[in-house]
């Protein structure tokens, strides 16, 4: 694997969320590993509206997306994203680039055995993690299609430009530096001696690490909801664990077996719509479902 990094910002020009960014790439560089930074901002991006042209013709028609997904995703390097919190969760531009992924699969037949580090930093200005809870989670939706997570981040208290460079925040700095070299180390060694060196608590999902879990049944069975890794939650003197499935962590929602079946099952589903959608008495009610409602929005002036 190269020895580089591309470094995915998320957020404006020489935002908070770029500087710590760029603080993990120079601590990276002092390793020797080159890097890179593309501003999401700079590009063109469109929420995915389904049109799936994308299937036809190998890439999205609508906007710039694929010059980033080709760089991210297709390049044999490390990449770290850096990401803000706006409202509970990352912004909207990185989960657009999640919405359009799909099609790049077929290019490099490889991508769900994620065998490329990656390392997330997610920034928001409130200082209750509550209002930032979703951060890491929208990167590792990104992220976890195709590579390892080898550290994270969430860091609050950053509210305005430049507030990263700030004493309250030399500790993030510091953070993000030694993420850096993290992400340098696992560069150097065999994908096989990989490992997580980030934060975790006694139940984050040994996959993407976060901490966020879904009942989807009944309690105490529970779900990572990123990765699809099941387990079951006990409490042992007041302290909460998780014995988690091993074969959900052999093969989580990513990977090569789960991604297939994924896509297998949404085909054979289109085949069974499509003979039901050619019945008349369905396309009459297309007919009467698309004429109704009284639609309404801004005027515009002609152009």
């Amino acid at each position: 694997m190269t020895k580089k990094i591309i470094g995915l910002s998320c957020g404006r020009k020489n935002s908070n969320c770029e500087h710590f960014l760029k603080a993990a790439l120079m601590a990276a560089e002092e390793e020797g590993v080159e890097s890179e930074i593309i501003r999401l901002m700079d590009f063109k991006l469109k929420p995915c509206d389904s049109c799936q042209a994308c299937l036809k013709t190998g890439k999205c028609v609508k906007d710039e997306a694929d010059w980033v997904l080709e760089k991210t995703m297709l390049a044999d390097c490390g990449v770290i994203v850096a990401a803000p919190v706006y409202h509970i969760r990352s912004g909207s531009n990185l989960l657009i680039l999640s919405e359009k992924m799909n099609h790049m699969f077929p290019r490099k037949q490889d991508l769900f055995e994620r065998r490329r580090p990656s390392a997330a930093i997610s920034v928001g200005g409130s200082g209750y993690e509550g209002w930032t809870s979703l951060g890491l989670t929208c990167i590792n939706l990104y992220l976890g299609h195709f590579t390892t997570l080898v550290d994270q981040l969430q860091i609050n208290h950053c509210c305005d430009i430049g507030a990263a460079l700030t004493p309250d925040n030399e500790w993030a700095i510091k953070r993000c530096r030694e993420m850096g070299k993290n992400m340098a180390h696992a560069l150097s060694v065999p994908f096989e001696e990989v490992t997580y060196v980030g934060e975790e608590t006694p139940v984050s999902c040994p996959v993407c690490h976060c901490n966020i879990l879904y009942v989807e049944k009944d309690f105490p069975d529970i779900m990572c909801p990123v990765c699809e890794v099941h387990g079951k939650v006990s409490v042992n003197d007041g302290e909460y664990s998780i014995a988690w499935d091993q074969d959900d962590v052999k093969e989580p929602r990513f990977s090569t077996a789960k991604e297939r079946s994924h896509i297998e099952w949404i085909m054979a589903h289109f085949r069974e719509e499509s003979e039901q959608l050619a019945l008349p008495e369905v396309q009459e009610k297309i007919k009467e479902y698309n004429a109704y409602g009284k639609i309404i929005g801004p005027e515009r002036s002609a152009k």
